[in-house]
């Protein structure tokens, strides 16, 4: 199964969805999670206020460039951003913590 996450640092689960400019995605299953490749995806948030419309053509170019990517792990998404990628197959987690740790973790809701 492949699942995309948002890290600044590649190792932790640390960046708000609006802000990631990047998304890593692993395979995860049986053993450690293995990266599999970066996807470089317009950034959701472009200002520093709360407030700003629903920008469904970004969320909709982030779906696409993740492919079969259908888990996203992000720290945080507002409540907005979140209902239109499940709208567009896309399922959302927010949890921050170490990328293995977590991945580990959310694999057995799978």
């Amino acid at each position: 199964m492949l699942i995309a996450v948002t890290s600044s640092d590649g190792k932790h689960i640390d960046t708000h969805f609006g802000k990631a400019d990047r998304f890593l995605v692993y395979e995860v299953g049986t053993g450690e999670p293995a990266l599999q490749h970066e996807v470089e995806a317009p950034r959701y948030c472009g200002g520093t206020g709360p407030g700003h419309d629903l920008m469904q053509d970004k969320l909709a170019a982030i779906a696409a460039s993740l492919g079969d990517c259908r888990v996203i792990v992000t720290s945080m998404i507002g409540e907005s951003p979140k209902a239109e990628m499940e709208r567009l197959g896309i399922e959302i987690i927010s949890i921050s913590g170490p990328v293995s740790d977590v991945l580990k973790e959310v694999i057995k809701l799978y």
